[in-house]
């Protein structure tokens, strides 16, 4: 990358924050390397790691930074990242996902082309432990709402993580993620963002998401915290909103935590948060199609849930 002439091209900061994922983290790092645009800067913020990462890592030597921190979280390593970036775009990898080798240079391009664009996602492969690719992330919301998305992205987020560029000043007017929360700390930067400027969006995958720990819904309580904290967030940001777009919101959330609690085969929590879902929003077309989906073919119900949710083995859900 170093001895290609970048003169003119705006430089890219790609920020990995990695946690004892020493043998992920180089393939990660070999991904960006790898890739078609040139003028790129390269930050591994290390969270702590006890395994070989700083080992592993230095034989890129100075094309990659290495900032070693104590153990704070992905969010605290993230924004370390981003204070020590100098790139005029941003990029969010996780230190287990790969990018395609014209990842950057598509994103860069989309955002040339459209300048009222703040950040730009895209579709993406889900890769088991070898790499093997296991399915593919497509969302048909992303494909039909482009521009200002907040209202809808509150609803749920279809935003997938690893996949984002966004410009650097969009996150200066955002702020930093939020170190109080882990599990939908990408949603609500995600919110943030687009209520600032446009958000687009690329229909190819061109990132590689890794799917092997279910943190989620072996967290459930706590990311129920999380989620709800994330919504009370957004509309005290945004008051004006407050009204049956917050109780739609409020409804999805309950219906999401009852579709995980059906898969945890807990009847009592799934009938508390399917109540609280109509409770909120009795019709709620979704949860509505949920209910007569269960009364007729509960099993296939689990089985299209554990595919949408888990959407692969253990799911994408990754703790670090």
């Amino acid at each position: 990358m170093g001895r290609t002439n970048t003169k003119g091209m705006e430089k890219v900061s790609i920020i990995i924050p990695a946690y004892n994922k020493d043998e992920l983290t180089v393939r990660t790092v070999k991904s960006v390397l790898d890739q078609s645009y040139p003028n790129i800067e390269i930050i591994v913020v290390d969270d702590g790691s006890t395994d070989r990462t700083k080992e592993l890592l230095s034989v890129f030597g100075n094309r990659i930074r290495y900032i070693y921190k104590q153990n704070g979280g992905a969010c605290g390593a993230r924004n370390l990242g981003i204070r020590e970036s100098s790139g005029q775009y941003v990029g969010f990898l996780d230190c287990d996902d790969l990018y395609m080798e014209k990842k950057v240079e598509q994103g860069i391009g989309f955002l040339r082309e459209h300048p009222q664009y703040g950040y730009v996602h895209t579709d993406a492969y889900f890769i088991d432990r070898q790499d093997n690719i296991v399915g593919q992330y497509r969302n048909n919301k992303a494909k039909r709402f482009q521009g200002w998305i907040s209202q809808r992205l509150i609803l749920g987020n279809f935003v997938c993580n690893s996949t984002v560029l966004v410009r650097r000043f969009c996150l200066e007017k955002a702020g930093f993620f939020d170190e109080e929360i882990f599990t939908p700390a990408d949603w609500d930067m995600w919110m943030r963002l687009a209520e600032i400027q446009k958000a687009g969006y690329i229909d190819q995958p061109l990132t590689k998401y890794r799917v092997t720990d279910n943190y989620i819904l072996n967290k459930l309580t706590l990311a129920k915290k999380e989620e709800e904290y994330v919504v009370e967030k957004f509309f005290r940001r945004n008051s004006r909103w407050r009204g049956p777009l917050q109780k739609k919101a409020e409804s999805n959330l309950h219906l999401r935590f009852a579709q995980c609690y059906l898969l945890k085969d807990n009847s009592q929590a799934l009938k508390k948060e399917f109540c609280e879902c109509l409770k909120c929003s009795p019709f709620n077309l979704m949860a509505l199609a949920m209910l007569l989906y269960y009364v007729i073919n509960k099993s296939g119900l689990k089985s299209d849930l554990r595919e949408r949710v888990l959407r692969y083995e253990e799911g994408p859900f990754k703790n670090n």
